[in-house]
Formats: C-alpha cells, sequence, structure tokens
C-alpha cells in the first residue's frame, strides 16, 4: 500500500488520536516525567499495550458491521446499552471541563491576558461549537490532520533540541522517588486513566467510523485498522516524547507543576523556553496549544455522537424523521454540554490538577466495564467467526482485560478499604 493510499485513508484514527494527545501527553505524562524521571515510562508503555484490543475493536467492529459499539451495546442487552449513556451523562461534563480549561490557558498564555480564564474557556467552547455545527465531522477531521503533523513535527523538533543540549537522561543527581507512597499510587493510577486515553472514547471511534463507511466489509474493517494503528503509534511516540521532556527539563529541579490552571500554562511552557533557550518558547506554546486545542474539538463532538446516535438507536419513526431528531439531539447535547464545562471551570479554576486527577480516575476504576462491554460485543453473531479474537490474540485480549480489572479492584481496595 503507498504513502498516498495510506494518507486517504486516515481520518478517524486521527480524531481519536487528537482525542488522546492531550491531557494525558501535554499535562498527565509531562508530569510524570518531571515528578518521575523515568520511573513511570514502563507503565506508559502497559497502558498502551492493555488497552490495544479495546480500542482496536471499535473501528473494526464498525468496518465490518456498518455498526457503532454503542448499538452493538444494545445488542448486548439494553442494561449495558444504558449502563453507558448513564456514565457518559455523569462523566462527560467533567472530561470536557478538563480538557478545555487546560486549552484556554494555554491560550491565555500564548495570546495573552487579555481575557480571563473563564473567559478564554468560553471562547474555545463557542468556537469549537461553531465549527462543528457548521461543518461536523468531515471539516473536523480535515483540521485535525494538519494539527496532528503539525504537533507531530514540532515535538520532534523539541525532543531532538532536548536531547542535543541536555543528553539522553536526566542528571543523576536527581533524587530517587517512591512509586508506593500514596501520593505516587493516586498519580499512577490518574497517568493510566487516561494513557492513552479513556477506553469509552471507543465508542466515538467507532461512530466516526461509520460516518466513512460506505460498504460494510473485511476490506472497511481493514482499512479501518490500519487508520487506527497509525494514530496508536503516534500516540503511544509522542506520550514516551513528552514524558521524556519532562525527565530532561523539569526532573530533579526542586521544582513542582502549580495547582492554579494559569500558572500551570505558563510553567509548563516556561520549562522548556528556559531548558532549551528562549527560541523555544513560541514552539512549544505552539505545541501544547495545538494538542490540547485538538483534544477539545474531538471530545466535543465525541460525546453529542454518542447522544445523536442514541436518539437515532430510540427513534422509531420513519428514517427522515429519525435523523432530523438525531441532529437535534447533538446540538441540544452539545449546548448542554457546553454550559456545564464552563461552569464547572469557574470553579475549578483555581486547582487543575485535582480536577484533571478525578476524572482520569474515574476512567481508570471504569475502564474494565467498557473492555468487558467491546469484547463481548466483538464475540456476538453480528461479527463472523473468522474475524472475532481468536489464538493468541484472544488470550492477549483476556490477558489485558484481566489486568484491567484486578488494577480497577485493587485501587478500590487501597482506597476504601486499606
Amino acid at each position: 500500500m503507498n504513502i498516498t493510499k495510506i494518507i486517504s485513508l486516515l481520518g478517524p484514527g486521527i480524531v481519536w488520536a487528537a482525542t488522546s494527545i492531550g491531557v494525558s501527553h501535554i499535562v498527565q505524562a509531562t508530569r510524570a516525567g518531571a515528578d518521575f524521571g523515568f520511573a513511570l515510562l514502563g507503565f506508559i508503555i502497559l497502558a498502551h499495550v492493555i488497552k490495544y484490543p479495546f480500542f482496536l475493536f471499535g473501528p473494526k467492529y464498525a468496518g465490518l458491521t456498518g455498526k457503532s459499539l454503542l448499538d452493538g451495546y444494545k445488542s448486548v442487552g439494553n442494561w449495558a446499552f444504558y449502563l453507558f449513556l448513564f456514565l457518559t451523562f455523569i462523566t462527560m461534563f467533567f472530561v470536557q471541563s478538563g480538557v478545555t480549561i487546560v486549552t484556554a490557558a494555554l491560550a491565555m498564555n500564548l495570546f495573552g491576558d487579555v481575557l480571563s480564564l473563564s473567559q478564554w474557556a468560553a471562547l474555545t467552547l463557542v468556537i469549537v461549537s461553531a465549527v462543528l455545527i457548521i461543518g461536523h465531522y468531515k471539516l473536523l477531521s480535515n483540521l485535525l490532520k494538519w494539527m496532528m503533523l503539525t504537533l507531530v513535527i514540532a515535538s520532534l523538533i523539541a525532543w531532538f533540541a532536548a536531547v542535543n543540549r541536555l543528553g539522553f537522561s536526566p542528571s543523576a543527581q536527581a533524587p530517587v522517588i517512591s512509586l508506593t507512597s500514596t501520593a505516587s499510587i493516586a498519580f499512577i493510577v490518574a497517568l493510566i486513566g487516561w494513557m492513552p486515553t479513556a477506553i469509552e472514547v471507543s465508542v466515538w471511534h467507532s461512530i466516526w467510523t461509520t460516518s466513512r463507511v460506505s460498504n460494510a466489509s473485511k476490506a472497511s474493517a481493514k482499512n479501518a485498522t490500519i487508520d487506527f494503528n497509525i494514530g496508536y503509534a503516534t500516540s503511544f511516540v509522542l506520550a514516551i516524547i513528552f514524558l521524556w521532556l519532562g525527565a530532561l527539563l523539569m526532573f530533579g529541579q526542586g521544582e513542582g507543576f502549580a495547582n492554579s490552571a494559569a500558572a500551570f500554562a505558563g510553567q509548563l511552557v516556561g520549562i522548556y523556553s528556559k531548558a532549551l533557550g528562549e527560541w523555544s518558547w513560541l514552539l512549544m506554546a505552539l505545541v501544547t496549544f495545538i494538542a490540547l486545542f485538538s483534544t477539545t474539538f474531538a471530545v466535543a463532538d465525541g460525546f453529542p455522537q454518542v447522544w445523536k446516535r442514541a436518539a437515532l438507536l430510540l427513534d422509531e419513526k420513519e428514517q427522515a424523521e429519525s435523523t432530523t431528531n438525531a441532529n437535534k439531539a447533538y446540538i441540544v447535547s452539545l449546548t448542554l454540554l457546553v454550559i456545564g464545562s464552563w461552569w464547572i471551570i469557574n470553579d475549578f479554576s483555581a486547582d487543575i490538577k485535582a480536577l484533571l486527577d478525578f476524572v482520569t480516575t474515574v476512567s481508570f476504576v471504569s475502564a474494565p466495564i467498557y473492555a468487558w462491554l467491546n469484547y463481548k460485543v466483538m464475540m456476538g453473531t453480528d461479527v463472523s467467526e473468522d474475524q472475532k479474537p481468536q489464538g493468541w490474540f484472544k488470550v492477549y485480549t483476556l490477558f489485558c482485560l484481566t489486568v484491567l480489572t484486578l488494577f480497577s479492584v485493587f485501587f478500590l481496595w487501597w482506597k476504601f478499604i486499606l
């Protein structure tokens, strides 16, 4: 397959990557490197390994059947369908506010404090909403392709500059940090929760994929898988790069990240210019802003897409009327999402780390539920036997599900019983 063909396939996988390469990479991976050096690299690798099959099932199922995972949940049982919608409603405002507040803080850092943090957040949400309502998925996909390309190139430039100036590893004098302390365990849980992103995003990915699948087939599933694997590999490489940058530029320097959003953003970009030189300030300000702005776009589309699809599945009217009602559900849910998340931002702007750690921890605990549902859907009757997980991949998938479950159970035991 030539490079032109591969580029033409890029779409939902890049949107998925944009969803991932935001808070988990810019914030959490950089924090991991800054606070622990390379000690948490294994957890970043582990998170990508154990979540891979459950993310893969989204585009593959959509390519094979022309349906989303949400359709699949409904076929498993109404309980699964409504459980997902319930969990989506509970978390959607916190997730959107989490990514938007970082984007607003980085916008303030890049463009100046001509607006307050909440005003930057409001402006960001209005721009994102307008683009989504006017252009929907096609415009979103095209925008994010260029954003991701810019992000990858700029991140690699920053990494090469840091390694060239500081070497491949942080100072040997850096302190040894215990991974078994309460603070360390809590942060590791938050890191894995959104690394590369929350498993429920696989449902969004399947919905985005259905918009590109004109003929459900094995060939469509193969193309969707290639697209996804490119996005997943991009996420994996950039997660390591941002951890590496955090380790080289901040670990052992006796400086931690601030709690407030505005201070955090300035500090995040400032460490790069301090270590790499003033020339890098604009580069890293753009890199971090583009990464979070693209994530805000993708998340703001993902949640309303769920409610739009749910409206279609629940509406028994004629197709034309059902489509109209579903489009209304998209706009209404997007409006509620914007208003609700902006309201939360006003309350959490003083402690951004607390907000991010909360939503990522919720994703960590609920991960086995979504993973099991995705596996159940792929083992359903609407997937042919030769396309279901088989052999070593089935063993690998069940092993990953077991690890996710044990992690979640351990955390709940550690948090509430130990």
